[in-house]
């Protein structure tokens, strides 16, 4: 089983909804696919904590995947694809860990 975590950043309130508008616009697909064991996405929370590292207009996925053979299938699904076209040019940057249980 794998874990993926990808931290995605825009840079406005209007990107940040949109690309949250399309996660959510896909999420029963990809959870429908084989291998995928779960598709959550996070936000900073409005807890005032001086533990908190807000970072603006981020989004964090969750995602938990049977295999990379399966992940590297969900990226060339069809309403990948078209979340891919529709936050084209609102995302600055995308940062993704694969990982394993180490203990």
């Amino acid at each position: 089983m794998l874990t993926v975590i990808a931290e995605i950043l825009t840079d406005s309130e209007q990107a940040f909804q949109t690309v949250i508008d399309s996660f959510k616009s896909i999420q029963a697909s990809v959870l429908d696919e084989e291998g995928c064991h779960g598709y959550d996405l996070y936000v900073d929370s409005t807890v005032d904590s001086p533990m908190q590292n807000k970072v603006p207009y981020s989004i964090v996925m969750y995602e938990y995947w049977e295999s990379i053979q399966h992940l590297e299938a969900h990226m060339q699904t069809v309403h990948m694809q078209a979340h891919q076209k529709t936050t084209k040019g609102l995302i600055l940057d995308v940062k993704i860990r694969i990982l394993e249980k180490g203990i």
